[in-house]
């Protein structure tokens, strides 16, 4: 008789753990939908959001560095002098490069300047 009423009290309690075990289951994938469901709702905010027309705007006047009709450019210089500028720092490197390189060669021998040009070295 004592075993089977422990038997009973087994199964009784082998149930009720079962049951509470699939209830926490059912808890945690119902925690984790709603989870899903608002990570969901926050990707198709930032989808909408990246699909509207201004979104879209903003991104290729950065690209392309585009201006509205009621925005102003504000240069610093004008475009002549800039190239003007340029040209000239450009220019003065060349030619500093060039006479640098007559001066080192003009008082050297014919060997002098071939293993200078071919080795980089100055052999005086």
């Amino acid at each position: 008789m004592i075993w089977i009423i422990l038997y009973i009290l087994y199964l009784i309690i082998s149930k009720t753990y079962y049951e509470y075990k699939i209830n926490s289951h059912i808890e945690y994938i119902s925690s984790l939908n709603q989870s899903i469901k608002e990570k969901i709702n926050e990707a198709q905010k930032i989808i909408e959001y990246k699909s509207s027309l201004a979104y879209k705007n903003k991104i290729l006047k950065e690209q392309q560095s585009f201006k509205n009709k009621w925005e102003e450019v504000v240069y610093l210089t004008t475009q002549t002098m800039y190239n003007k500028f340029v040209n000239e720092v450009e220019e003065e490197k060349i030619t500093e490069q060039i006479i640098l390189k007559d001066s080192i060669t003009d008082n050297m021998t014919i060997k002098q300047k071939w293993l200078y040009l071919i080795f980089k070295k100055n052999t005086y």
